[in-house]
């Protein structure tokens, strides 16, 4: 991607939480799916242009199939990310056809994605859990250098739907006050308190994503 212009093109506004880095990520907000098609336009206005599409779960079992399926038959240039949470987080938890049961609570056999996008032709797939910073990040790199129309699921379930891990710690001695651990993840958890980053252990879920990027590896065990 170096050297072109990135588009990050959403749908309902579900990944554009607020006005600073990093959670300004995306560039479009107009309805769920929308931006499948948006990044599908984008690339044929502006050809050197990398376009990425977030979709959720929910949302691509019910209008983001069909956007997919277009833009694999008109050979569009694209990079679907797919958060894959295993609810429908936004409006209640219901289930959905990749959850594996019904709203009256029948359990059914769950909609594979990833066979899904496979079936209507996607030829470069990944799931990959998006608590793993490296692999994320490598995948990503690698699916914006393929051609055509590629899929990266990143698949871990709602923090709404699972128990916490334990909270984690900032070791003072080691912290350096560079903030980057604020300004790369955006997470709540991480507050700025007399002067210092703290972990508010109300809000962290120990998911470890602060620890893979502090530098001096003053983030981690558990909040004493």
């Amino acid at each position: 991607m170096k050297g072109r212009k990135t588009i990050f093109c959403g749908d309902i506004g579900c990944y554009t939480l607020g006005n600073a880095m990093p959670l300004d990520m995306c560039d479009t907000c107009l309805c769920m799916g929308a931006g499948i098609n948006i990044a599908q336009g984008v690339r044929q206005i502006e050809p050197d242009t990398s376009a990425f599409a977030f979709v959720g779960d929910s949302t691509f079992f019910a209008s983001a199939i069909t956007g997919i399926i277009n833009a694999v038959y008109n050979q569009a240039e694209m990079t679907v990310i797919i958060l894959d949470n295993s609810t429908t987080a936004m409006t209640g938890h219901q289930p959905h056809p990749g959850t594996g049961r019904t709203m009256m609570g029948d359990v059914v056999a769950k909609v594979n994605i990833e066979a899904v996008l496979r079936g209507i032709g996607l030829t470069f797939v990944e799931t990959v859990d998006p608590l793993d910073l490296k692999k994320a990040i490598d995948t990503v790199k690698h699916a914006a250098a393929e051609p055509g129309v590629k899929a990266i699921i990143f698949k871990s379930p709602c923090i709404a739907i699972v128990k916490p891990d334990a909270p984690l710690a900032i070791n003072q001695d080691k912290c350096i006050r560079c903030k980057l651990c604020i300004r790369e993840i955006g997470c709540p958890g991480i507050v700025i308190q007399d002067g210092k980053v703290q972990i508010d252990d109300s809000l962290c879920t120990g998911c470890t994503l602060c620890t893979q990027v502090c530098p001096t590896g003053a983030i981690g065990g558990e909040a004493k």
